[in-house]
């Protein structure tokens, strides 16, 4: 019998899914802790998203509703709508424009206030026709961010960007700009910031960014006419290969496509060998624990990598949860200590005390999993002790 040390244990429990991840949280209190931890759901994050980068025969994997071909029919409609998704964490508009953040991965949900700016207008169904939405991470603030954009009606060239972050869960002013959006569309978030198509007075299409970490406004510049480029009405934002991309909406499988490296425009040439992407479709359903959705995702569905998902949300499978950790002060400082007597207890709970267990009549009950670790089959089994105590312990065997 081999006791595991915390190194050993995350380097396991790392490559194990969500939904294994979510059940072994009950084989006792000091995994519960250790799962839950900041370190631990970064470090799960940083794993699957290697996995998915490192997978050649795979474009992205995305998240999306049923119903992306007609996007823009359900927004005016007032049906659910998908804001973004970053990090495994997916901002939703069920209608108006109210705000959920949830992991459909772990089906957390979190309700946001709504932004605190609505236009004068009698109808609702105008209202999501004069916001343009948007979703991220923030990394110099280990925060995630939700923008949303207005103006104050069809003809007024001016938007006032809003953001609110989960952590202070307010709303603030973070500047404006002189062009309006293009009916209600989500920005496209890569390279840390977020872009839309817009229009100037001139009627003229530009792209605008929203740097998530600085809160700056800027106008990105688009491809120039000697990569055969003429900015068109049917032209959208999207991400190929973890770039920037300009592309056709009405022929995204043959149309030309334009994609920014280092900060500089060039044709995209489609690869020889084929590629997909992994499209898991956002699912929802009433709860009956509360008035609303509870949402989640389906196994995947394979799609053509430069089709109509281009646009389409890229979805890492994580714990991220959309309930973040406060800012760490002196009300609540038990949340950073939390975490560090939870790495602690995994190193002590995964130690079983024999005598204990021979001297008590206690029912074990045992979770085994089977994992690839370094190229060999690995068998884990957690065994939990139902008396006054919780306690694990660890088989591991090699073939």
């Amino acid at each position: 019998m081999a006791e595991l040390g915390l190194d050993a244990v995350e380097e396991i429990l790392v490559r194990l899914d969500v939904e294994d991840l979510i059940r072994c949280k009950s084989v006792c209190k000091s995994w519960l802790s250790f799962i839950s931890s900041t370190r631990f759901v970064k470090a799960h994050l940083k794993h699957n998203y290697n996995n998915d980068r490192d997978n050649h025969e795979l474009g992205h994997r995305r998240i999306s509703s049923y119903a992306i071909k007609n996007e823009d029919d359900w927004l005016y409609c007032n049906g659910f709508f998908i804001v973004g998704s970053c990090n495994g964490l997916v901002c939703i508009s069920p209608e108006d424009v109210e705000l959920v953040v949830t992991n459909p991965s772990t089906r957390e949900l979190k309700k946001l206030p709504p932004p605190p700016y609505r236009p004068h207008m009698d109808k609702i169904l105008q209202i999501r026709g004069v916001v343009c939405w948007g979703f991220g991470y923030d990394s110099s603030a280990d925060d995630y961010k939700v923008v949303a954009g207005f103006r104050k009606s069809f003809s007024k060239f001016r938007t006032r960007f809003h953001v609110l972050t989960l952590k202070s869960n307010i709303w603030k002013v973070v500047g404006e700009v002189k062009y309006r959006n293009i009916e209600g569309k989500s920005g496209v978030l890569c390279g840390g910031a977020l872009h839309w198509f817009m229009i100037g007075e001139n009627n003229k299409k530009v792209i605008v960014s929203l740097d998530l970490s600085t809160d700056e406004l800027k106008e990105i510049p688009q491809p120039n006419a000697d990569l055969l480029y003429e900015c068109k009405g049917d032209h959208r934002l999207g991400v190929i290969d973890e770039s920037l991309c300009i592309y056709s909406s009405y022929f995204p499988l043959s149309s030309k496509k334009w994609v920014m490296k280092n900060n500089k425009w060039e044709p995209y040439d489609d690869p020889c060998e084929t590629m997909y992407d992994v499209v898991h479709y956002l699912i929802f359903e009433h709860s009956q624990q509360t008035t609303g959705y509870l949402y989640g995702h389906d196994g995947g569905t394979h799609v053509p990598s430069i089709g109509d998902y281009i646009r389409a949300s890229v979805l890492v499978r994580s714990l991220v949860s959309p309930h973040p950790y406060p800012h760490v002060n002196n009300n609540n400082i038990h949340y950073a200590k939390q975490e560090q007597e939870g790495n602690k207890s995994v190193e002590i709970g995964a130690k079983v005390n024999m005598r204990k267990r021979k001297s008590r009549k206690s029912v074990a009950t045992t979770i085994s999993l089977s994992i690839q670790l370094f190229g060999c089959l690995v068998n884990v089994e957690y065994n939990f002790i139902q008396d006054n105590e919780m306690s694990c312990m660890c088989e591991k065997e090699l073939s």
